[in-house]
């Protein structure tokens, strides 16, 4: 009698001091879709297609060392068989103070991304361009708020949409 006594009260003081977690979970929204067209080619991404690029890198600007490659992304294919490149972190991000507080912090990320074609193509071999991206971050949200391509602001966040960019070059 004892011992049912003693099991029924610890389970009862095991299941009391047990309490919920309060703490607010962040969700993360920094996931980047980025596609790359011309005015003659709808996919610059896709290798099989003459004059699109043949190999994409990313590289970082923020690092110890300038141009340290960035890894995590990929080059994916959406429903239509677009190809676009999937960036969902991996460059170095730093805390730009003067725009911060103590609700909302601003990040910043900026790489090269270098993009090459085949040397017997009749664009250039090489093309380098600068990404910078912006991020905010709340206790309760971290996500991508702006996009600057080459110096040109092409993408601002609207709320609940995708993080999808298209860059006409």
């Amino acid at each position: 009698m004892k011992l049912k006594l003693f099991t029924i009260l610890s389970a009862i003081l095991l299941l009391f001091s047990c309490q919920r977690d309060e703490a607010e979970t962040q969700t993360i929204d920094q996931v980047l879709t980025l596609y790359l067209k011309s005015s003659t080619n709808p996919d610059l991404l896709n290798s099989r297609i003459p004059g699109s690029f043949t190999n994409v890198a990313l590289l970082d600007i923020l690092g110890i060392r300038d141009l340290i490659p960035v890894s995590g992304f990929g080059l994916l294919k959406d429903s239509d068989t677009l190809t676009y490149l999937d960036y969902p972190a991996g460059a170095i991000r730093l805390k730009i103070d003067s725009l911060s507080n103590e609700n909302e912090e601003t990040y910043y990320s900026q790489f090269v991304i270098r993009l090459s074609r085949p040397s017997n193509s009749t664009t250039p071999f090489v093309d380098d361009d600068t990404i910078k991206i912006e991020y905010k971050s709340t206790p309760s949200l971290f996500q991508i708020s702006k996009l600057w391509y080459n110096g040109d602001l092409k993408f601002t966040k609207i709320q609940g949409e995708p993080n999808i960019v298209t860059i006409v070059k």
